[in-house]
């Protein structure tokens, strides 16, 4: 039997197949048939695609990610004699692209019966649309990204708008992950600072994760928790390179989101990646769409998130010991690393008002069935306490 924690030191793309028991008590396993990344290697995409020759292949993006990298796909394709099709999403009224059902359906009804694969080229919204209709349809997918803005290439959930709710599905593994650091390098500043804000947000989503385990005895698993973090740890030091542009430090930060969407997969939940943090964020993400305003990206809204929900351990581990003991990031470690990074480190940096974010801090809970710090300070009675001193910390009022 392998060791268990073989895992922790093996190449992201040397996880694909890769399946073990573990001391947890699960079996993980990484159901994704290849995973490509490095500098020059979008070329490899035929090859790894070769089965498919004989099917019409869907290429989906939107906008902006058609001219990215959309029309490079589509005539590599075409010039190595694969039949495509290519579907550039657009959403009529919002600012950006959403994943809702007017576009689960447009995708839908562009998927034929002649289509055998659907190859995603963008990022979040994209990514997760063709993973929910590709799951629903029993087509495989592939995903080229373009930019290192999220963690969710490699996860097993797709998150959609839902009668204006944030749903999160469950979908499946792409077949083949495409990740060239030269087509990434190409995402502007914002969507490189809302990946990095991704990943500093596991910080906290961990802290969540052994707080559920020790107050609820939630599962929890020291190997995938350890896999997590030690990466994290990996792109915190590499991040000036990454900011720089430097290739090394860019294929580091791509295979860390790859590898916490593949931690996801490997538990069956979303623990290692997502905690407090994400619910702020997607508080503050249905807000925007309610009022038909654009919202910060994903990832510097959970940036944001971390901040606020370090401050709120901050203050309960000095008076719970079992908070204490989950060991939480300090908000002014989290603060100096996004300072490095050149990002947000107050709300209103991101157009987030005290009163919009002391109803995320009341609220924000409500948005997942997942448990976390403020879970635990609602537990208390102190949570709207708790919220109104992180406010006027953060923000300087409560309005």
């Amino acid at each position: 039997m392998d060791d268990p924690r073989k895992i922790l030191s093996m190449k992201v793309s040397e996880m694909p197949g890769y399946g073990f028991d573990c001391s947890c008590g699960r079996h993980h396993s990484v159901d994704i048939n290849r995973i490509i990344t490095g500098t020059g290697i979008l070329n490899q995409l035929p090859e790894a695609i070769a089965e498919f020759k004989d099917k019409t292949i869907l290429v989906v993006a939107d906008d902006n990610t058609v001219k990215i990298g959309g029309y490079k796909v589509k005539q590599l394709l075409d010039d190595n004699g694969f039949k495509t099709e290519l579907l550039v999403l657009e959403y009529p009224d919002y600012p950006v692209l959403l994943p809702d059902e007017r576009i689960v359906g447009t995708l839908l009804v562009h998927t034929t019966d002649d289509v055998g694969l659907l190859l995603g080229v963008g990022s979040g919204t994209i990514n997760d649309l063709c993973k929910i209709v590709s799951y629903k349809m029993k087509l495989p997918f592939v995903i080229v990204g373009t930019a290192p803005s999220m963690d969710g290439y490699a996860s097993v959930m797709a998150p959609l708008i839902v009668d204006r709710q944030k749903i999160t599905y469950p979908a499946h593994y792409p077949y083949v992950i495409i990740e060239d650091s030269e087509l990434l390098d190409t995402a502007p500043p914002i969507m490189k600072k809302a990946g990095f804000g991704d990943i500093i947000g596991k910080y906290t989503a961990l802290a969540d994760w052994r707080l559920a385990h020790k107050v609820n005895g939630d599962h929890y698993c020291d190997i995938v928790a350890e896999m997590v973090q030690s990466a994290v740890d990996k792109c915190v030091a590499n991040l000036e390179g990454y900011f720089n542009g430097e290739a090394e430090a860019t294929n580091i930060m791509s295979d860390t989101l790859l590898l916490t969407g593949i931690s996801i997969g490997l538990i069956g939940y979303t623990r290692p990646a997502s905690g407090s943090e994400h619910h702020l964020a997607h508080f503050w993400e249905l807000d925007g769409i309610a009022r038909g305003v654009e919202h910060p990206l994903h990832g510097n809204s959970v940036a944001m998130g971390s901040i606020a929900s370090a401050e709120v351990y901050k203050i309960m581990r000095t008076r719970f010991e079992v908070v204490d003991s989950v060991n939480p990031p300090d908000p002014d470690m989290l603060r100096e690393i996004y300072a490095r990074a050149g990002m947000a480190l107050t709300p209103m940096e991101l157009g987030i008002d005290a009163g919009l974010f002391n109803r995320a801090l009341n609220n924000g809970y409500r948005i997942r069935p997942r448990y976390t710090i403020f879970n635990f300070t609602k537990a208390q009675g102190m949570l709207p306490e708790i919220a109104d001193l992180v406010t006027i910390k953060m923000c300087g009022g409560l309005a």
